[in-house]
């Protein structure tokens, strides 16, 4: 990843929450790349949003009992945690100590059970990296968290080889069916998956988010995505348009048929 590294100002912030709200949003992810809890500001932002549902990925490492206290007083109504692996296999794929993820994750399990009557719901999401199998991730997870998601690994689009492309489709959805994504400088993406913001559509402080979804550039690559002509696209070798006998979920409590528009991967459709 080579694009700028920040965090939102608040104010741009919360006219962009305005704004979305207008737009008919419920939902808001004050979080994209990085670690949520490194901004200092997050409980601000989370206010701003008390009237939406708010939820954050975190690897809980800034997790403490006072941060969880803050963020559950602000609002905040779903935490996700990512844990690719259990024991040394998370630390391996994290660099983080198992022991104090695990004692995090637990602290804030209790602050939202006894001091919040569970009003946030908790959630794992696992990516088998090394092999793991589906029923140890369940019987570690399914009795500390509400809902447990396991994914085999995906690219990145184009940064990373885990699986192999296969017979594509001309859209995963996404430039249709959102979210929106809106990074921490204020240009708005199409894709979750844009680890360097390389399909921009605009910029919020100089379009309002109307704008930028109704804009050519966002229309040029929703037409590339109904025609399948990718050319030039990052869209070109995603495996997100792999057609492919097994789901790349592969397991949820949260869906047990797997559909993957119900999961927690996508927040709300888009109607421009």
């Amino acid at each position: 990843m080579t694009r700028k590294k920040c965090t939102m100002d608040n104010n741009h912030f919360h006219g962009l929450v305005q704004q979305a709200k207008e737009l008919g949003a419920t939902d808001v992810s004050p979080f994209g790349f990085g670690e949520p809890l490194m901004d200092k500001d997050l409980w601000v932002k989370l206010i701003f949003c008390k009237d939406l549902r708010t939820n954050i990925t975190t690897n809980a490492s800034l997790l403490s009992d006072i941060t969880a206290s803050i963020l559950l007083a602000s609002g905040l109504k779903q935490i996700r945690f990512s844990a690719h692996g259990i024991g040394h296999n998370y630390e391996r794929v994290h660099g983080l100590p198992w022991g104090d993820f695990i004692r995090n994750i637990k602290d804030f399990i209790r602050t939202n059970d006894l001091v919040f009557k569970h009003s946030c719901t908790t959630e794992v999401s696992v990516i088998a990296m090394n092999g793991e199998g589906i029923q140890e991730i369940r019987d570690f997870w399914e009795p500390k968290i509400d809902f447990l998601e396991v994914w085999r690994p995906h690219n990145w689009t184009d940064g990373k080889k885990y699986r192999p492309i296969a017979r594509k489709k001309n859209t995963c959805g996404r430039p249709f069916r959102g979210p929106v994504q809106i990074q921490a400088d204020g240009k708005m993406i199409v894709c979750c998956f844009d680890y360097d913001g390389k399909l921009t559509v605009g910029d919020t402080h100089e379009n309002s988010i109307e704008e930028i979804l109704k804009g050519d550039k966002f229309n040029d690559i929703r037409e590339a995505h109904t025609t399948g002509k990718l050319d030039g696209l990052i869209c070109q070798t995603c495996d997100q348009l792999n057609i492919e006998e097994r789901s790349p979920l592969l397991y949820s409590n949260r869906d047990n048929n797997m559909v993957i528009g119900k999961t927690s991967s996508t927040k709300f459709n888009l109607e421009v």
